[in-house]
This record gives C-alpha cells, sequence and structure tokens, in this order.
C-alpha cells in the first residue's frame, strides 16, 4: 500500500472512528461510566428510528469496503448490523439491548484491524453491502405496511 493511500485510510479511520463514537457513545449516564449514543436514542422512534440508525450505519460498513477491507470482512460488519436493526425493532427490549451491542463501535474496530488497499473481492463487497441494505428496506417497508 502506497504512502499516500495510508495516510487516506488514516484519515477516514479518525473521521469513521468519530462517528461511531457520536452513534454509540457520546454520553454519559449519569452516576456511571456507561455510555450511550445518538443511534440507541433515536431507536425509541419506531421502526423509523432503527431504519435511521441503519442507514448512517451502512455508510460505515460502505466507508470499509473502500479501504480495502476482505469481502469477508465486509460481511461480519452486515451481520453486526443485521443483528443490531432486528434487536432494535423490539420496543423498549430492543433499543436497551441496542445500547449494549454498539455495532457501530465494533465495525470500525473491524475496520481497523483489518485495513488493506485491496481490490479483491471489491464487487462482493459492494453486493453484500446492497443486499443489506434492501433487506433493511423490505424489512422497513414490510413492517410499516402491517401497521397501516
Amino acid at each position: 500500500m502506497n504512502k499516500e493511500i495510508e495516510e487516506q485510510n488514516e484519515e477516514k479511520l479518525i473521521r469513521l472512528k468519530l462517528l461511531s463514537n457520536r452513534l454509540d457513545e457520546i454520553i454519559t449516564i449519569p452516576g456511571t461510566k456507561y455510555k450511550i449514543g445518538i443511534d440507541p436514542i433515536i431507536g425509541i422512534i419506531p421502526v423509523v428510528g432503527d431504519l435511521l440508525g441503519s442507514i448512517i450505519s451502512i455508510y460505515i460498513i460502505y466507508s470499509g469496503s473502500k479501504m480495502g477491507l476482505s469481502s469477508r470482512v465486509v460481511a461480519k460488519m452486515g451481520l453486526n448490523l443485521g443483528l443490531d436493526f432486528v434487536i432494535g425493532l423490539t420496543p423498549f427490549l430492543g433499543d436497551i439491548l441496542d445500547m449494549g451491542w454498539k455495532a457501530n463501535k465494533r465495525n470500525v474496530e473491524l475496520i481497523e484491524k483489518n485495513i488493506k488497499q485491496t481490490s479483491e473481492n471489491y464487487h462482493l463487497s459492494n453486493l453484500i453491502i446492497a443486499t443489506l441494505t434492501i433487506l433493511i428496506l423490505v424489512i422497513f417497508l414490510t413492517i410499516l405496511d402491517l401497521l397501516t
């Protein structure tokens, strides 16, 4: 990997860490050391909040893919997000569990551990991201249809 790409990836990683921190750990619960972020807070809004949080989380996965992650790592990140989305759909209990899962933080850690610049399986990684996005939207639309 050349020096310029390494520097670009480092800058991207810093931005992704900042984003995941805001999503998962920006607010310290008073009287504890435990932190929560914006993701579980917007997740309180039934269905729509989980969709919004997932869309932002897909950006993290996409960025990791562009930084050269293997399709196996991208798939693992997709699984983290998928579990976060499905768990978050359960009213109240899902939001509490979502506070502990911290999928965005997990995914940024995966990026940091596996970062490399390669075009290996790049198309497969994009297919995984597109499939995940479509599945989340289908679940969202199905739930909306059931509610109306």
